[in-house]
């Protein structure tokens, strides 16, 4: 078979491209011919670091609905004779319509995948922000909400509807996709949940820190970035010996030092954008307060590292990953500092139970290795063909 993925930008820096990266060289060695087709590429050298030699990389241009990018895509697939289009950008709308008229008079499937949770997205969250902060005028914010998900939900079944399967990361977005989408048929959607994009460790001995790690984008409307300190300034004083390591990058990182300032906190770093491998080997628990994700890699990569996770429950799909009380801890919607304070408060003082945590862990983490999830690809592409 010869796949073809379809991207927004590529090659770059981000969850989704790092995935897409990963799969590629995989599908490669098992005798796949690959191909990757974006409209923005920002960080081209990325491509010959980090992708097989013999995986092509085409570019379209913006806009992205125009009669010469569906007759370049379609002559792509032709060319190369492509089975699937996995589109790795399931909105807009227009992209799916892109991807349909390119594939029209082939033999092309088309797999469009949702990388986030299918019943919201930043558009949706800003207005509801909007709303729980009383910014602005609640009437016509309320109207705007309304009309965005309308909106969303519309361009969603479209791509629904245009696709050969649908996939979505958790078994627990089978349904809130079937909701927010006017109750199609659930047969078209796949579940495959994202694999881990670094290698799973074969040494087991880690020389673990007194350390609590964030992994991430520094931001609000997702990330809610500002809920970790909120929730270290409760402990810091209690454990002099701990410290905590912001490892990531964002719109917000100034925000967040002003934060650490206010609070006189000693003991935080943001080390900016870095590989946060060696940050997974060294500490030993990963912190996480996101309002919404689709998946949460880093949850899984850290886990695999012997990282126990600590994670506000706010999207369903964590519970996939997370046995909460065995291989790491869920604190349940509403958000709640204490809450996170206390329990992370047991996992420092309670070291065996953390050890105890971080084996099993590592243990979970093998579900999302590199070698399942692409078995459960070759399990859709072999239904599809």
């Amino acid at each position: 078979m010869n796949i073809l993925f379809l991207m927004g930008t590529y090659p770059s820096y981000g969850g989704v491209e790092k995935v897409s990266t990963v799969l590629a060289n995989e599908f490669v060695k098992r005798g796949y011919g690959v191909s990757i087709i974006s409209f923005e590429q920002p960080v081209p050298e990325l491509a010959s670091e980090e992708l097989y030699s013999s995986i092509k990389l085409f570019k379209l241009e913006k806009p992205v609905y125009t009669k010469n990018n569906i007759k370049r895509l379609s002559a792509i697939i032709q060319d190369n004779r492509i089975d699937i289009l996995i589109n790795q950008w399931a909105v807009p709308f227009y992209v799916s319509r892109l991807c349909y008229k390119a594939i029209k008079g082939t033999s092309c499937k088309l797999i469009s995948v949702h990388h986030n949770t299918p019943d919201t997205n930043a558009r949706i969250k800003d207005i509801e922000i909007k709303i729980e902060k009383h910014i602005g005028n609640s009437l016509v914010n309320r109207i705007k909400l309304y009309c965005v998900k309308l909106v969303s939900r519309c361009s969603l079944r479209y791509t629904y509807n245009r696709s050969e399967r649908f996939v979505v990361l958790s078994q627990s977005f089978v349904n809130i996709t079937r909701d927010f989408l006017f109750h199609p048929s659930k047969q078209k959607i796949a579940v495959i949940p994202n694999p881990l994009t670094i290698p799973y460790p074969e040494n087991k001995d880690f020389n673990k820190k007194k350390q609590v790690i964030y992994v991430g984008r520094i931001e609000y409307n997702q990330k809610r970035t500002f809920r970790v300190l909120e929730i270290w300034k409760e402990i810091e004083s209690l454990f002099d010996d701990w410290s905590l390591k912001i490892v990531g990058d964002g719109p917000d990182k100034d925000n967040l030092s002003e934060l650490i300032r206010k609070y006189k906190l000693k003991h935080v770093e943001i080390t900016g954008f870095v590989n946060p491998v060696e940050y997974y080997r060294n500490s030993s628990i990963l912190l996480l307060t996101s309002e919404y994700e689709g998946f949460g890699l880093v949850i899984v990569e850290g886990m695999a590292y012997q990282v126990v996770p600590l994670i506000y429950g706010s999207y369903s799909s964590v519970y996939d990953i997370i046995d909460s009380g065995e291989n790491g801890f869920i604190s349940p919607p509403p958000f709640s500092s204490s809450l996170m304070a206390d329990k992370l408060k047991e996992l420092i003082i309670n070291e065996n139970k953390r050890n105890e945590m971080a084996i099993q862990a590592q243990h979970k983490a093998q579900k999302f290795t590199l070698t399942a999830i692409v078995d459960q690809w070759e399990n859709l592409f072999k239904e599809l063909s």
